[in-house]
């Protein structure tokens, strides 16, 4: 997502496509005590992933715990694909690091293929971030580039040796963490990357398509991979790197044109924005072209900041700690951990980043069977599942973009819905319906079996699962939705200007009528959207006015909404 896990994301027609049958398989399915080609002990499920299953299991000789990966047949099953397998495990078995998990060995059982891999008792980072947002908590500079910079190490390693991970993203990096001392306040992390070389294994090209298959949108995949069928680069592992890096730093992922981190958070060194806009590059050879080399700009700009400015804040001190070398990262990270931490975090950003990280936790991605038979039921419209969102105006956005109508940020349920893809007449390439009352939208809405949609439904659609101040992005930008409010377009043409749940056209073009009142106002309509008065407040997905009930003009349109 992170989301915590993964955002739940339906874009455009080609969403609409079949959808995979998940990733649970029947006969990759093992209980406890089973045994394993007379060698291992099954004794927990961990959990499926693209490849097929994996589990916890005891070596019956030795004791030792190893992890096994069953491999989907089908997945083996094409001519050479096999051979191809045991070429490249055999590989990336001989590639060794502290920072790597160690793999064991290739057998089968039944008839089906497994590897193993040395069990690393431990977190995914991705859970480290979950139980830092349920706390509350940002992560501190040292702890963030510590994680990383192991990371980017274990990424090296594998380039060193011809073999790019393509697939790093925290439920990839697995994390021990022991505490020490009086409360526990000495922390020590050790940082390992799992699964290098899977995507290599199988064939990137049989990854991508079960990617695909699950309607799976990963926001650490490096642009030019187009869904991991390309040909890779280091600088594909750099941008994930830097992706995780943002992430661990302001609470979600780099999102179309995403904040600089000091934009998110003013204790941030400036030079941590350099670090993420190169790394971040959408074109590849813009980026660092290994991890090595972001490893050393990130000490060299360290160095430079302690001959610049060497009384600075604490978090810069942390970053000099970290410039004297990868050696001392354990050092570092023990001396600043035995201090006492710097106040909360009061920056309005990281608030709000709080809150919506909390959000998307609490409404899990909806099972994919489930999207399939919603999306199939009603071909012509979105299906926006049960759950909250955050209603009004975020912490850090302008205030003076807000309407009085607007309250600040508060979290608010909604049922389940459906929202037309685009506006009436909810057809890609015609125009807009303009000069409609509300009396005639409802009407119209009414006769194809569906309703005006709410104020709350409109704007939670808007948002998207992330919940955005605009529809794309948290900044406006006039490229994905125009800049003009008479500006003439036709429904879907605007490839981009599209909400995260596939919404087309919610923060340019007209206003939108909606079925909520005006407080006790019957007569009264809130209207959404649109660019009445200014390009910025207008575009906003929590921006709203009102109408009477019986006004229309040129650029008053609707769409409609329906109960599943």
């Amino acid at each position: 997502m992170s989301l915590g896990a993964l955002t739940f994301v339906v874009k455009s027609e080609q969403r609409q496509s079949e959808a995979g049958d998940g990733v649970a398989d029947s006969s990759l399915t093992f209980a406890r005590g089973d045994v394993i080609t007379r060698k291992y002990e099954i004794e927990n499920h961990l959990g499926n992933g693209v490849f097929g299953s994996t589990y916890l299991a005891r070596h019956i000789a030795s004791g030792r715990h190893v992890t096994i990966k069953f491999i989907r047949p089908e997945m083996l099953a094409p001519e050479g694909a096999l051979e191809h397998f045991k070429q490249a495990f055999a590989k990336t078995k001989k590639v060794r690091h502290p920072s790597l998990i160690r793999y064991g060995e290739i057998n089968q059982h039944d008839g089906v293929y497994y590897l193993t891999q040395e069990y690393f008792k431990s977190q995914s980072l991705r859970q480290v971030m979950d139980e830092y947002v349920a706390e509350g908590q940002a992560f501190k500079l040292q702890d963030a580039c510590q994680i990383l910079i192991k990371v980017l190490e274990a990424v090296q390693i594998g380039t060193d040796a011809g073999i790019y991970h393509r697939d790093v993203k925290p439920e990839n990096v697995l994390i021990h963490t022991q505490r020490s001392g009086p409360g526990g306040k000495n922390v020590v992390r050790v940082v390992r990357v799992t699964d290098i070389g899977v995507v290599e294994m199988l064939g990137a090209a049989k990854v991508g398509d079960r990617y695909d298959s699950e309607d799976l949108n990963s926001p650490y995949l490096a642009p030019e991979l187009a869904g991991y069928t390309s040909t890779a680069t280091p600088a594909a592992d750099v941008y994930s790197a830097g992706v995780i890096l943002y992430e661990l730093l302001c609470g979600q992922v780099p999102r179309g044109t995403f904040l600089s981190p000091t934009q998110v958070r003013e204790d941030l060194p400036e030079h941590i924005d350099a670090v993420i806009e190169l790394a971040l590059s959408m074109d590849p050879r813009d980026r660092y072209p290994t991890a090595r080399d972001m490893v050393s700009d990130i000490q060299r700009a360290f160095n430079l900041e302690m001959q610049d400015a060497p009384r600075k804040t604490s978090y810069r001190n942390i970053l000099l700690g970290i410039a004297g070398g990868v050696a001392l990262l354990g050092l570092v990270g023990l001396y600043f951990s035995q201090r006492e931490p710097p106040p909360p975090q009061q920056d309005s950003r990281v608030q709000d980043n709080l809150l919506r990280k909390k959000v998307q936790l609490a409404n899990p991605v909806p099972d994919q069977a489930i999207v399939k038979k919603m999306l199939e039921a009603e071909p012509d419209m979105v299906w926006v599942p049960s759950g909250t969102f955050i209603k009004g105006r975020l912490r850090h956005e302008d205030s003076t973009m807000a309407s009085n109508s607007e309250k600040l940020a508060v979290v608010t349920d909604l049922p389940s819905f459906y929202v037309d893809r685009y506006e009436f007449p909810n057809r890609k390439g015609e125009q807009p319906v303009g000069n409609v009352s509300h009396n005639q939208a409802k009407m119209a809405c009414e006769e194809v079996g569906k309703r005006l949609c709410s104020a709350d439904e409109w704007e939670k659609a808007c948002k998207g699962p992330e919940n955005l101040i605009y529809s794309y992005g948290d900044t406006p930008d006039g490229s994905f939705c125009g800049e003009a409010m008479n500006e003439p377009y036709r429904v879907g043409d605007r490839e981009n200007c599209l909400s995260g749940y596939g919404v087309f056209d919610m923060s340019g073009g007209f206003r939108e009528w909606t079925d909520s009142a005006k407080d006790a106002k019957p007569t009264r309509k809130l209207v959404k959207g649109g660019q009445r008065g200014n390009y910025e407040r207008g575009t906003r997905c929590a921006y709203g006015g009102d109408e009477n009930e019986g006004y229309a003009e040129s650029t008053m349109t609707f769409r409609c909404c329906k109960n599943p």
